[in-house]
């Protein structure tokens, strides 16, 4: 049976609704009243600056997904004009398998010549949601915390994530399905660091599993420094795992990659830093990977 999408309404008069039950491996959208948080919204020559970005921890594991509940409105569409104002757009993400409990909280701001925040958290308590459906999927073998490794988000964190698994086997010229398969599953991370200097780095202990949660594959990868200006950034992007192969004649099966787990670490002054978060994305099965 399908997991249920779920729909949870923030609503002018404070209120909070909720339409379908939040279910592991299922879908959940936030639909946001801006009247609720209206005062980091900057107008200037005609113009309005501002967003509302909902925020929403699935724990235990504690990660963390994020996006606007706003959408801006523009005085001509083509070409794009000037932004006049924004209008309520609902944010929808996946549930992941494991996940217990759900917390949300709202950031009201905007950026200009001066800086203006506000939240939205129930005077810091954040709003609280029980996660049903199927029982949570924990793999046996999770990336272990190293040992030392201090808890610092406010010293590194990650900015972006992102898994795929694709078919990288070279298709016919003039278009078509490629006549073979060569199933890789990529990451990307982008990091976040407060501080850096000669001798720095970071990295991070990923392990890939099957769909029955098990084990197929571990290993430590290093990210690149990449950040030039005012953000300190580490980025990695690549494969992280080596699917079946096939050819015509030719078949090398190898285990199915569904789900990647990963932590960040980063080493700065003799110290490891860590944003205490196992990390985790779900990739889609090797059948239906085109």
């Amino acid at each position: 049976m399908a997991a249920s999408n779920a729909t949870i309404r923030f609503r002018g008069d404070w209120r909070q609704e909720q339409h379908g039950a939040i279910e592991r491996s299922g879908r959940l959208a936030v639909d946001y009243d801006k009247g609720r948080s209206p005062h980091c919204f900057a107008p200037w020559r005609g113009a309005e600056f501002g967003d509302i970005v909902a925020l929403i921890r699935f724990h235990p594991r504690g990660e963390i997904v994020s996006g606007s509940v706003v959408a801006a409105l523009r005085d001509r569409e083509n070409p794009p004009g000037m932004v006049i104002g924004h209008v309520p757009v609902p944010f929808e993400c996946p549930v992941p398998g494991d996940a217990t409990r759900a917390e949300i909280w709202f950031h009201n701001f905007y950026q200009t010549s001066t800086r203006c925040d506000a939240w939205d958290s129930r005077f810091g308590e954040n709003y609280w949601f029980e996660i049903g459906g199927a029982p949570p999927r924990i793999p046996a073998q999770p990336v272990s915390w190293r040992s030392g490794a201090l808890t610092r988000p406010d010293v590194v964190n990650v900015l972006e994530q992102h898994a795929a698994k694709t078919n990288t086997f070279p298709r016919p010229e003039g278009g078509g399905s490629p006549q073979g398969q060569n199933l890789q599953t990529t990451l990307m991370v982008v990091a976040w660091v407060k501080e850096t200097a000669y001798g720095a780095n970071a990295w991070i202990d990923v392990h890939i599993f099957d769909g029955q949660d098990a084990l197929v594959h571990a290993e430590t990868l290093t990210l690149p420094y990449t950040g030039f200006g005012s953000a300190f950034r580490y980025e990695f992007s690549g494969k992280v795992y080596q699917g079946s192969t096939a050819t015509p004649g030719s078949v090398q099966p190898r285990p199915e990659a569904r789900k990647v787990q990963y932590r960040l670490y980063y080493g700065f002054n003799y110290q490891v830093f860590t944003d205490g978060i196992l990390h985790q994305q779900e990739v889609q099965e090797d059948a239906v990977t085109p």
